[in-house]
């Protein structure tokens, strides 16, 4: 099942993805890690009854993360670079700017699988909710709950840390 799955759909992701980030290498790990994703969890396989779906829907949730990971990168160098191009203490804000993203990327790896891609996916990718409950196949409303038990706990966790 496995090995027709792999030969009828491979070069089709492949080109999917391809065409999304304009970057052959890039698709075909991305392609490689969804068949790899299938194989660890080959004893669902047989449940999977819509696989065309199902692969395409997981090699959008890749472009998403590629696309979050990228714009994530390009926008933290553009920011830091307007707001502390003009500073007098460049050096002492840019560390605590750093300290602070860390801090934050630490709690936001702490919240539960679909609670942090609902985060990040808002947060880094600029996603709406509607866009986000598209791509994750969840109810705006699930959205909107993961995003507030998202924000929550952030906010909790940093005015607590701010007390210390």
């Amino acid at each position: 099942m496995f090995q027709e799955w792999f030969d009828a759909y491979w070069n089709r992701l492949v080109d999917f993805c391809e065409h999304h980030c304009n970057d052959e290498q890039i698709a075909m790990d991305m392609v490689q890690d969804i068949f790899c994703s299938l194989w660890k969890r080959k004893e669902v396989m047989e449940e999977i009854i819509q696989i065309e779906h199902y692969l395409f829907r997981a090699a959008r949730i890749r472009i998403n993360d590629y696309y979050r990971e990228k714009y994530k990168r390009i926008d933290q160098t553009h920011e830091l670079t307007e707001t502390f191009c003009h500073s007098i203490n460049n050096t002492e804000e840019t560390i605590y700017f750093r300290d602070l993203d860390h801090f934050v990327d630490g709690l936001v790896n702490r919240l539960p699988c679909r609670c942090r891609q609902v985060y990040t996916l808002s947060r880094n990718s600029g996603l709406s909710i509607p866009e986000i409950a598209e791509a994750l196949s969840l109810s705006e409303k699930t959205v909107e709950a993961h995003l507030t038990k998202a924000l929550k706990f952030l906010r909790n966790k940093i005015a607590t840390s701010e007390q210390k």
